[in-house]
Formats: C-alpha cells, sequence, structure tokens
C-alpha cells in the first residue's frame, strides 16, 4: 500500500529535475498525478509525455496537461482538466521558479519580473484556482522555496533570494489562514541539486557550495521527491506553516 494511495496530486514544473522525479515517486506511491510542464514546443511536450509515459510504464496513473502557470487562463484550465479527469485534487505540488544571478548594476526590471513571474506569481495562481477543490478533499500544498530565501547563499541574486523568501512566508500565510479549514500548506527550500539548472553555472560557483556544505556534495532529485511525498502524505497530518531546508545542512553553514 502507497503512502498516497487514493490522491489525485498535480506536479506543476513535472518534465524534469525535482519535478520529474516527484511526479515518478507521487505515482509510484499511489497518486493519480497530474504532470504539468509549459508545453511550449515540441521538445517541451514530449519530455511532458515521456514523464507519464514512464509513470504508466511503471504500473502508475497520469496524464499530461500544459500550462504555462504565469498564465491566468491556463491555470483555470488545468484545475478544470484536473476535475475533469479525476474529480477532485488532493494534492497541489508547485516545483517552480527560475532567476538569474546578476550584479546589481546590471541587473533589471525585466529580469525581475521574470522571476516573480516563474517563482512567485505561479504559486498564488495555481493556489488561488486549486484552492476551492483542496478544501474539499481537505488536501494539501506544497511549495518550492529555496535557500537562497532563507540566507545569502550567493554573491548577486537579489530577485531571486527575494522571490524565494516571498515563496517562503506565502507559505505561513496560508497555513495560517487555512489550517483550520483542513488543508496543510508547507515549502520544500532545497540546496544545490543535481539538475540542469547548474549547467550554465559560473566557472567554480558549484565547487564553492560544495566546499561550504557541510554533507560535502550536492543532493538528488529523488531526495526532494522523497521529501514531498512525506509531505503530502498523512504521515504530515500535523504538520503545515513549515519551510523545510532539504540541503545539506548548508543553511547551517
Amino acid at each position: 500500500m502507497g503512502k498516497l494511495d487514493g490522491k489525485v496530486a498535480i506536479v506543476n514544473g513535472a518534465t524534469s529535475g525535482m519535478g520529474r522525479a516527484s511526479a515518478k515517486l507521487f505515482a509510484k506511491e499511489g497518486a493519480k498525478v497530474i504532470v504539468v510542464g509549459r508545453g511550449h514546443n515540441d521538445e517541451a511536450r514530449a519530455r511532458g509525455n515521456k514523464v507519464v509515459e514512464d509513470i504508466k510504464a511503471a504500473g502508475g496513473e497520469a496524464a499530461f496537461v500544459a500550462c504555462d502557470s504565469t498564465k491566468e487562463d491556463q491555470v483555470i484550465h488545468l484545475i478544470n482538466k484536473t476535475i475533469e479527469l479525476y474529480g477532485k485534487l488532493d494534492v497541489l505540488y508547485n516545483v517552480v521558479g527560475e532567476g538569474k544571478s546578476r550584479p546589481l548594476d546590471q541587473d533589471t526590471v525585466e529580469a525581475w519580473q521574470y522571476t516573480f513571474e516563474t517563482t512567485l506569481l505561479t504559486c498564488f495562481l495555481t493556489v488561488k484556482y486549486g484552492m476551492p477543490y483542496l478544501l474539499e478533499s481537505k488536501g494539501c500544498i506544497i511549495n518550492t522555496s529555496s535557500v537562497a530565501g532563507l540566507m545569502p547563499v550567493l554573491p548577486n541574486m537579489y530577485s531571486y533570494g527575494a522571490c524565494n523568501a516571498g515563496v517562503a512566508q506565502y507559505t505561513k500565510v496560508l497555513a495560517k489562514d487555512y489550517a483550520a479549514k483542513g488543508v496543510r500548506v508547507n515549502a520544500i527550500a532545497p540546496g544545490v541539486i543535481d539538475t540542469n539548472a547548474w549547467s550554465h553555472a559560473p566557472k567554480g560557483w558549484l565547487e564553492k557550495i560544495i566546499m561550504d556544505t557541510p554533507i560535502q556534495r550536492i543532493g538528488q532529485p529523488e531526495e526532494i521527491a522523497t521529501a514531498a511525498v512525506f509531505l503530502a502524505s498523512d504521515d504530515a497530518s500535523y504538520i503545515t506553516g513549515q519551510v523545510i531546508a532539504v540541503d545539506g545542512a548548508q543553511c547551517l553553514h
């Protein structure tokens, strides 16, 4: 018997990295999974469909829904499609957020707007339109922040740090407001995880972070997925309003 048997979960940002690992583990633990990705081109849609194929091949149940979750109309379609396919929503997991580090004198309004939209606005829109169904199911929300939102990790992470701090605070406010109504809200703050996001990092950054991380390695997407499954499960029924760092003690350095 899986930890998520009978649950319907949206995994927003499920076509790569932490989201992909989480979607697969959610399905392995018994959830019906809505695999969400932007689907803005053939390659992106193929990645989403591949995650669904992998889940089904392993005996799970999933469907791919293309959605740019910075767009209100597309988020409304995502929620409606989820209810059309599976009749309810138990878990909303946002594994989204992008941003670039740049010196202050080179930073731009456009860069801040992009980081805000992909990191914080996506959480607002999915929560706003998913909440009526989560209230019905007494479900839960898991947002993705970052250790960069909890402490200064690397130089010049202005917009990324600020927006992820916003995700953390948004999570706490939601948790307080909806606890008595039966909806739990938590966030995961990953440290440096082995994903494509680091493929374009400036030379020496990754090595420096590993040196500054007490556990002396980077994390794996599956380690984030394990934390997400726990928070989505009934094992975490008394946990809400928490921002859990999965970071190899980087925050303690």
